[in-house]
């Protein structure tokens, strides 16, 4: 699961494609956007991204703060790519979401919860139009959460700084065949699924990687040529074999 450089991408096609093809074969999808939404420590707007080393992600009422309906202490971080479906002839046979992580400035102490589950899921809007108002309501980040973040994609158990991958292959194909009409080409991370009671003393995620401050760990797009046309460069390969056999 950690595989050490901190960076976030999204990794398109089959593992024998991924470590076959050049570096020339590959096309880089840059991310729009990422930003988290949060009221933990801070004053409007509630949405946090440039000027943070990081970005987060939390129980839905961590240290017990905040509660049902709404929990509006809840940290979310959302990044979305700058998709083109056109670019794509048909579905793919794997879609990796590959996330940079570091430690939170506040650490890894009673504040952060080791192993700390984080789910992806799928969006159904645009996360560019939340205002961050801490209230529910047309445009507030409690109004998007609620309403706007759907099914989980998949989830993963993270025990410490490093790159993370989560299974996103069903989401892309949906991205490919029907392009933004029915969800944004965006992804939520919360910590809703499979974490225990919070106990008031853990709840959060140390931290994802901030693109926006240019270390170069900036979101990506990584796609891998498609099966048929990793299978037209092997038959191509074949016929210069059998070329060179009957010379």
């Amino acid at each position: 699961m950690l595989k050490g450089l901190k960076s976030l991408c999204v990794v398109v096609g089959t593992a024998s494609a991924l470590n076959a093809a050049p570096a020339s074969a590959s096309t880089v999808i840059p991310v729009e956007s990422d930003f988290f939404t949060t009221a933990w420590s801070f004053g409007a707007p509630f949405v946090r991204d440039a000027g943070r080393t990081s970005i987060g992600v939390s129980t839905p009422a961590p240290f017990l703060t905040g509660g049902a309906p709404d929990f509006g202490f809840e940290e979310t971080t959302y990044f979305t790519f700058n998709f083109n479906p056109g670019d794509f002839t048909g579905a793919v046979p794997s879609a990796v979401l590959e996330v940079g992580t570091v430690v939170r400035p506040f650490g890894t102490g009673p504040n952060v919860s080791s192993p700390f589950a984080i789910s992806a899921h799928r969006v159904t809007g645009d996360p560019s139009g939340i205002d961050g108002a801490l209230s529910s309501g047309a445009g507030s980040y409690i109004d998007f959460k609620t309403t706007e973040i759907g099914a989980v994609e998949d989830t993963v158990s993270v025990t410490g700084a490093g790159v993370v991958q989560w299974d996103i292959t069903s989401l892309v194909n949906e991205w490919i065949a029907n392009g933004d009409t029915n969800f944004d080409y965006s992804v939520a991370m919360t910590g809703r699924v499979g974490n225990p009671a919070d106990t008031g003393s853990t709840g959060f995620f140390h931290a994802f990687v901030n693109s926006g401050e240019g270390t170069g760990t900036a979101a990506r797009i990584i796609v891998v040529p498609e099966p048929a046309s990793l299978g037209l460069i092997m038959i191509g390969g074949l016929l210069v074999a059998r070329r060179r056999r009957n010379a």
